[in-house]
């Protein structure tokens, strides 16, 4: 008889034990989607910071860029001399390049008379230099003094205030206690440092942040020629503007800088792993208890099977198929509760947050495993267990 047929057709005394008690199966269903949920909730945040955190630098057209040493991310980018720029576009293989300038600054939420924090980008309105849909063509009304871009991905309820400006209206609101007009639309979207973004002139960048000058950027953007390896070009560069003030990268050497700071060496993706590791303890718990109890239950039964000569083996596949199906009838119901808390979130905090289909694999996989851990302590007591004593 092969392997398959021995499956189906033995009889299913996994499924039957857990449905003989409804209100239990029911309760180790939902301990199974609760921690489900829990995981699933923590890797949504972790990742969700992490793709905020590199967001703005996948809109850029850059091969290279130039960055202060100390940079971490781009509200922590602080800033280099300018000269190392002038210095780079003489490189052979730079094809231009130009200082981009990055800073927090104060402004009157639209309709409101709230206060909040956005992130302003300045640089030069005849620099194309987004990806970002749109931008392009509205870039160079931004040499206008005063004018700006509005993202309509910023937290809050902006919706008629960024009607107004795709209806052709110029609302103005104050930012830094200067009076900006809005000229065009764009969409980011909100990060956890940031309530969201504007995009102005350089000029304009110096008027809204008094502290910024001309001399020191916060970022250098290179573009390569045509032919041209950016690897190769940006240790040339390296090797004219070496020295402690600058630091020279690819643009995916900078996005995968910035993104090993926050695994790596800050506390927000360990405390987001811990929180992945309570979800996986608190749902071995949950099973444990409803297994144990199962298995407790039943000791007369799994004792009889014991002193007709099965294996500790063959009962331990009775309590891993009700593993199994606790992973299975578990996880289902916490993906579905989920993908809703993720669009709730994404709703809420403007955020980006995606379930991809490798992290239903990798979930789905940690809860197989939370489930047979469970199992297999749940059945310690029946592989000690002496039928003569049972009796």
């Amino acid at each position: 008889m092969s392997f398959a047929a021995r499956i189906l057709g033995r009889t299913p005394l996994g499924w039957l034990q857990l449905v003989h008690h409804p209100m239990r199966f029911a309760m180790a269903l939902a301990g199974v989607s609760f921690a489900v949920i829990l995981v699933f909730m923590q890797l949504g945040f972790m990742n969700m910071l992490f793709d905020t955190t590199v967001m703005f630098h996948k809109q850029l057209k850059a091969d290279i860029v130039l960055v202060n040493p100390a940079a971490r991310n781009l509200i922590d980018i602080r800033t280099f001399p300018r000269r190392r720029l002038i210095q780079a576009l003489g490189v052979e293989g730079v094809a231009d390049g130009e200082a981009f300038y990055i800073g927090q600054v104060n402004w009157v939420k639209p309709g409101t008379s709230d206060r909040g924090i956005i992130l302003a980008f300045g640089v030069r309105g005849d620099f194309d230099v987004f990806h970002t849909p749109g931008v392009t063509a509205l870039q160079p009304g931004l040499s206008v003094p005063g004018t700006a871009l509005f993202d309509t991905g910023s937290r809050g309820d902006f919706r008629a205030f960024s009607k107004l400006i795709a209806d052709g209206a110029r609302p103005t609101t104050e930012v830094a206690g200067k009076t900006i007009q809005f000229d065009g639309i764009f969409r980011l979207g909100a990060s956890f440092g940031s309530e969201g973004s504007i995009i102005v002139s350089d000029q304009t960048f110096f008027a809204i942040s008094p502290k910024a000058l001309p001399t020191t950027p916060n970022l250098g953007i290179i573009r390569v020629e045509s032919g041209h390896d950016p690897e190769v070009v940006a240790q040339r560069i390296a090797a004219v503007v070496a020295g402690e003030d600058v630091k020279v990268m690819t643009m995916q050497q900078f996005i995968t800088t910035s993104r090993n700071f926050l695994s790596r060496e800050s506390p927000i993706a360990y405390i987001f792993s811990f929180g992945v590791m309570m979800g996986l303890v608190v749902g071995i718990i949950i099973v444990i208890q409803i297994l144990s109890t199962d298995v407790q239950d039943h000791l007369p039964e799994y004792a009889t099977f014991k002193a007709m000569g099965f294996t500790n083996r063959s009962l331990l596949s009775i309590v891993y198929e009700q593993s199994a199906i606790l992973t299975v009838f578990g996880f289902v119901p916490g993906l579905i509760a989920s993908l809703v808390c993720y669009e709730l979130v994404r709703g809420a905090v403007s955020m980006p947050i995606a379930m991809p289909l490798d992290r239903v694999f990798l979930v789905f996989g940690m809860t197989a495993v939370m489930c047979f851990i469970a199992g297999t302590i749940a059945l310690r007591r029946v592989s000690k267990a002496d039928p003569a004593e049972v009796f």
